[in-house]
């Protein structure tokens, strides 16, 4: 950018902002000589729009491998009533373009290409992210419920979904799996007995139609405790 063109970008009541569609704009977007646009985590989020209006502007055009597209131009009124022009550039990150170039009004300064730099939103973390969410739905419709007897332990669940077909329980002490339990359909729990006193583990499974697993639970513990007395009367204690 040489000195005319700076003088006539910083005297120009500049406005370079971009937004998501139907979202508050996102400002400051023009960096040192470049407007860098970043990507929302969602990244099913790839259409945006960028602004721009100032008052030595007469022309814009979008650049895209060398190919220049005239931008057209938009109206709004402000409070009061004054109406501004703007230049309206759709983004696209499946559809990126090189950058912008300027035009100054009676030719004073020479046009200026101004670079669009993308940032793409991390698609690992977007994609944790709604694995998580879909386990967590899963976990909750499943309602895990847990109670303890004095040798025995009782797992209680919902399906998970509508394709669930059957469930499966592996019991762990000490992380030693010392058994699986298989649960048929439309049993929504299962049993366990003899239990000596300690602290246990269990992971369910539950498997739709085609025999896929399409709830896996972390370890969930419970421990068997030695039964207490009140009122001369042997008390089985649960735990949920």
């Amino acid at each position: 950018m040489n000195k005319y063109q700076k003088y006539l970008m910083e005297n120009s009541a500049l406005a370079i902002e971009f937004s998501v569609s139907g979202e508050e704009k996102r400002k400051n977007c023009y960096l040192e000589e470049k407007i860098v646009v970043m990507q929302d985590e969602d990244i099913t989020k790839i259409k945006y729009n960028l602004y721009l209006k100032g008052e030595y502007i007469v022309k814009v055009f979008s650049i895209k491998n060398e190919k220049e597209t005239l931008l057209k131009t938009e109206e709004y009124k402000a409070t009061g009533g004054r109406t501004y022009k703007y230049f309206l550039c759709e983004l696209n990150f499946e559809d990126k373009i090189d950058g912008i170039k300027i035009s100054f009004i009676d030719g004073l300064a020479d046009d200026l290409f101004i670079p669009i730099v993308f940032v793409d939103a991390d698609k690992e973390k977007y994609y944790a992210k709604k694995e998580k969410e879909r386990k967590d739905n899963l976990l909750k419709t499943a309602d895990i419920k847990v109670s303890t007897g004095s040798d025995l332990v009782n797992i209680y669940f919902q399906p998970c979904c509508e394709d669930y077909a059957r469930a499966e329980v592996a019991l762990y002490k000490d992380n030693m799996m010392l058994a699986k339990y298989k649960v048929d359909e439309e049993v929504f729990f299962k049993s366990i007995n003899g239990l000596a006193y300690g602290k246990y583990e269990f992971v369910l499974k539950q498997f739709n139609t085609r025999n896929e697993t399409i709830l896996e639970t972390e370890k969930i513990s419970f421990q068997i405790v030695p039964p207490t007395f009140g009122m001369g009367r042997h008390t089985v204690v649960n735990r949920i």
